[in-house]
Order: C-alpha cells, then structure tokens, then sequence
C-alpha cells in the first residue's frame, strides 16, 4: 500500500499530475512524456521516479525501452485514503455543529 504523505506530496506538483492524465489515456515512453510536458528527459526521469516511489506508476519493458502507466491499485488506495479522511473530518465537524445547537 503507498504510504499516503508520499503519495500526496508526489501529487503536489503540477507537473506530475499532468504526467497521470496523460497515463491515464495510454502508456508513454520517459521520452515521449518529456516532450509532452516541455521538460528534459532527465526531469521526465526524476517525476516518474517520484511517482513509481508513491506507488502511482507502473512501468514494464517492451525491449530496450521501458513504459509507464499509471497503477490503479495505487490511485485506488489514496482515493480510499482520501475518502476516509474528509469522512471523519466532515462527521467531526457535524458533531461540533450539533453539540453546539
């Protein structure tokens, strides 16, 4: 299961949350992504490594070049997180709200 924080963190910036969109349509190569987001090779390397390590993308070897995808088990399991923490934040503040009527 990807630790949430790093998952979050991951997600902060922009640029990889471009990176899942586009994963989310097909699987790119390292370079093609780079062209894609305007950045260089090694920035496009950086950010899937980043989000390989939260656990949001998969790559697999198709010969000499390695794809990347997005994991949906790990989008799953930051949703669910997410899900549970706005629950328990939003029946906190209900209670607040009634104990104060």
């Amino acid at each position: 299961m990807p630790d949430s924080d790093v998952a979050l963190r991951a997600l902060a910036h922009p640029g990889r949350r471009r990176v899942l969109e586009l994963l989310a349509a097909r699987e790119y190569t390292s370079g093609a992504l780079a062209e894609d987001c305007g950045w260089t090779k090694p920035a496009a390397s950086q950010h899937l490594k980043v989000l390989r390590e939260a656990g949001l993308v998969d790559a697999r070897a198709d010969g000499n070049r390695r794809l990347y995808r997005v994991r949906q088990q790990g989008l799953d399991e930051l949703r669910a997180f997410l899900e549970d923490f706005w629950q328990s934040k939003l029946a906190g503040l209900e209670a607040a709200i009634r104990s104060t009527q």
